[in-house]
């Protein structure tokens, strides 16, 4: 009986199947439970890492486009504050100093009175004039871009040039754009940006920086060719008259401004400069400007300067037209012979010359009705001639002289012929 007992618990031994050594079940080829929580650990540590890998491309994407959001508003305002006039560049109203570091009034003064433009420490005396009011507004917001919003702050600041004599001499407009990286809540960047207007030059300094970040771009300096000298004009013929000549007083100057690079305003004069007309901005879109010559017939000369918002003016030249209000003389009298052949019917006409000292030559007028006149022919000669149907019922002739400023003397005696008449 005992040995019956002892070979089943034996029996029972040879049929349990071995345990693994770390306490885990496995499967003679498969894999334990804690290997396969720790496969799936290793998984999930490695989706998290690629996880924050795309994230972090993500934010470095949004981040420079919106930088980049913030740098064309920049561009944009400091290319429309190029046109306000120097003498007029001003804030409308003052700012008043910001206790958030992410707020580009952060920079100014305490009393409101300066503002530093680097963000280092170089403070500059504000320029404002709440009266008139100034045309340059402290702070724009939202700007709205494409989908983006920013917000655009501009300051004017008096520039004391180390080069040049006495203090306050030279300006600068600094804008100054906050923006948000969308990616990053919280985080807010700001991008500046100046321009320094000086007498005959513009010199661009731009500098970028930002709150999260100690590291500042270092300013980049370029200067534009000065606009003095620049510019020409020239001055119209008058209507139907030869080149340089013109019958009336009143003509048209055409004025080339567009290598000026700049607002300006030009002056005419009909005397060298002794006494100049009223300054007249340039518009590239309308460049005729109406000009009254000086009384009396003969060669005028026009002289023509010009100047920007600082500076002196400076010479666009000169342009000549000579001056014929007086008409030629009238044509000697008109006398005629005719021909006929066939339906037709030929009138030579010959008259005595008139005296101009510009003349061109003879105009031959004809009409059916004695209301209605037209040119027939045009000849520097004292004869010309026109063949029509002899069947009119009355044709008449007169002859007109005119000269190179387009004047046209009184008409001549006026011939009549009469239907089919042929002699």
């Amino acid at each position: 009986m005992l040995g019956h007992r002892r070979r089943a618990r034996l029996g029972i031994a040879d049929r349990a199947k071995p345990c693994a050594p770390d306490g885990g079940s496995r499967s003679e080829a498969g894999m334990s439970l804690i290997e396969l929580i720790i496969a799936i650990s290793l998984l999930a540590i490695i989706m998290i890492g690629l996880s924050a890998s795309i994230g972090v491309a993500y934010k470095s994407v949004s981040l420079g486009r919106q930088r980049q959001v913030a740098e064309s508003a920049a561009n944009k305002r400091l290319e429309e504050l190029r046109d306000v006039d120097y003498t007029q560049m001003a804030m409308s109203t003052s700012p008043t100093k910001s206790s958030d570091a992410t707020n580009p009034d952060y920079w100014v003064s305490e009393d409101g009175a300066r503002y530093d433009v680097t963000g280092e420490g170089d403070l500059e005396t504000l320029v404002v004039d709440s009266i008139t009011p100034g045309p340059v507004q402290h702070i724009e917001s939202p700007v709205v871009i494409g989908t983006t919003k920013v917000d655009v702050y501009q300051f004017v600041t008096w520039v004391d040039a180390p080069d040049v004599p006495g203090t306050q001499n030279l300006k600068r407009i600094t804008v100054v754009v906050k923006y948000r990286n969308i990616a990053v809540q919280g985080s807010a960047r700001v991008l500046r940006q100046s321009v320094t207007f000086t007498s005959g030059t513009v010199t661009v300094s731009g500098t970028a920086t930002t709150t999260t970040t100690s590291t500042t771009i270092p300013p980049t300096t370029t200067t534009l060719p000065a606009i003095t000298g620049c510019g020409q004009f020239s001055v119209a013929s008058g209507t139907s008259a030869s080149a340089n000549y013109t019958s009336s007083r009143t003509v048209t100057l055409s004025q080339s401004m567009s290598a000026c690079n700049a607002s300006v305003w030009t002056q005419f004069s009909n005397d060298g400069g002794d006494t100049w007309g009223a300054e007249t901005a340039w518009d590239s879109a309308n460049p005729a400007l109406g000009w009254t010559l000086g009384a009396g017939d003969g060669t005028k000369q026009i002289s023509g300067r010009a100047r920007a918002a600082t500076g002196s003016s400076w010479s666009i030249g000169t342009a000549t037209i000579i001056l014929d209000t007086t008409k030629p003389a009238t044509p000697g009298t008109v006398s005629r012979s005719v021909t006929c052949s066939g339906t037709n019917r030929t009138a030579l006409l010959t008259w005595s010359a008139s005296s101009d000292s510009n003349l061109v030559g003879y105009r031959i007028y004809r009409s059916t009705d004695g209301v209605a006149w037209a040119v027939v022919s045009s000849t520097t000669g004292l004869t010309g001639s026109d063949t029509h149907a002899k069947s009119l019922t009355s044709v008449r002739f007169y002859v007109g002289a005119y000269d190179k400023a387009g004047n046209q003397s009184l008409a001549s005696n006026i011939l009549t012929l009469s239907k089919n008449q042929c002699t």
